[in-house]
């Protein structure tokens, strides 16, 4: 179905955006790898892990926020070409920091990634199938992911320490700025719309569940490597388990696609966050290394999998589409969260918190969502 902003793209066009997203997006997943090599290193404390990671998301969350707020589409190439050259010296910069300076380049870095995310959504709204370009999108970050966690993880890390994974994202800046001319210049301008009208009930408590969702997933994700080596796994062991894990989200993104119109937007939601726990839980009480690698592999399978709903789940819980524009918000404000919450009750104590951490807040989540739905129900039934 098209729409007034719908607009024509090239394949090149195409490619060149959704290779901007993929290199910004895919770094959350690699946090533990490259987090974990600084704490290895001793340039950062097992606190200032989560610090760095919350900055990083943090200000991805900001930029796309304020950048959906305020900026117009009508410069797309400089604004890229900018972000991208801030990025490649914000990761250069990492090689060489430390504490606090690390946790700012992050910050930095994510000021960025958000930058392009928010072109990459813009070409999203526009294009003529959504759909595919979304899952084009998912699938190719869950491809590189997986690629960047061999290469990081079995040579970069061994040989160079954090220096070799910072530097290949820095490798890629450089080539997406010279990718930068062949992108669109502008994207199609809508009508004037209250985009500041706050949404409903539902919508506010549907957007929560979603944030605490992400922020689940992402304070267990980044201690995920001192967690394991503390309950007793070799490093290897650890780090071959979150390259699988990266890997079963490539299923997890074409199996989302092809249930995408057969499984319901609530369902999908609520029993995924449910896994999480499971998954979470699991890995946290047994002491296999069978388990260790199946957990994982569930756990980034259902991250991957439940976002594509998250969108039709705002449609259906507020179809004033008031809530959906704040979805970026949510996503990459829970990223940010979920690290802030296990690094601020870490302190001296068992990186264990981070699983209680990602525990509780998909508790939450689910307690969000089943309000929303309840409410839901109630309205219909006053309006009958």
């Amino acid at each position: 179905m098209s729409s007034p902003l719908t607009q024509t793209f090239s394949p090149l066009q195409s490619t060149v955006v959704i290779c901007m997203g993929v290199i910004s997006g895919c770094v959350s997943a690699l946090q533990p790898l490259l987090l974990s090599s600084l704490l290895d290193q001793q340039r950062l404390t097992v606190v200032q892990m989560g610090q760095a990671a919350t900055t990083e998301a943090l200000g991805m969350a900001v930029a796309t926020t304020v950048a959906a707020l305020l900026l117009k589409p009508d410069r797309l190439k400089p604004m890229a070409f900018v972000a991208l050259l801030l990025a490649l010296l914000a990761n250069v910069s990492t090689t060489m920091a430390t504490g606090l300076g690390i946790i700012l380049l992050r910050g930095l870095n994510g000021l960025c990634s958000g930058v392009l995310l928010w072109i990459l959504v813009g070409l999203m709204a526009r294009a003529a199938a959504p759909g595919r370009v979304f899952a084009i999108y998912v699938t190719s970050q869950a491809v590189v992911s997986f690629l960047f966690s061999l290469l990081i993880s079995k040579w970069l890390v061994p040989a160079t320490g954090a220096t070799g994974g910072y530097l290949l994202f820095a490798a890629a800046n450089l080539l997406l700025m010279l990718a930068v001319l062949p992108m669109p210049a502008a994207y199609t301008l809508g009508q004037s719309q209250s985009r500041h009208v706050r949404p409903p009930l539902r919508g506010l408590l549907s957007l929560a569940a979603i944030g605490l969702f992400i922020a689940s997933i992402m304070g267990f994700w980044v201690y995920v490597l001192p967690l394991g080596t503390e309950l007793g796994y070799p490093a290897t062991d650890v780090n071959t388990a979150v390259s699988m894990a990266i890997s079963a989200q490539i299923v997890a993104g074409i199996c989302a696609v092809i249930w995408a119109a057969k499984l319901r937007p609530f369902v999908a939601c609520l029993w995924g966050t449910v896994g999480i726990i499971g998954a979470i839980a699991t890995f946290w009480t047994f002491r296999e290394v069978a388990v260790l690698y199946a957990s994982l592999c569930v756990f980034a399978f259902i991250w991957m999998f439940v976002p594509p709903f998250q969108m039709p789940l705002l449609i259906e819980m507020d179809p004033s589409l008031r809530s959906a524009m704040f979805i970026g918000t949510a996503q990459l404000g829970g990223g940010a969260l979920g690290p802030m919450f296990s690094s601020q009750l870490l302190g001296a104590s068992s990186t264990g918190v981070a699983a209680a951490v990602g525990i509780a807040l998909a508790l939450l989540s689910i307690g969000f969502l089943l309000t929303a739905r309840l409410l839901g129900h109630r309205t219909s039934t006053a309006a009958a």
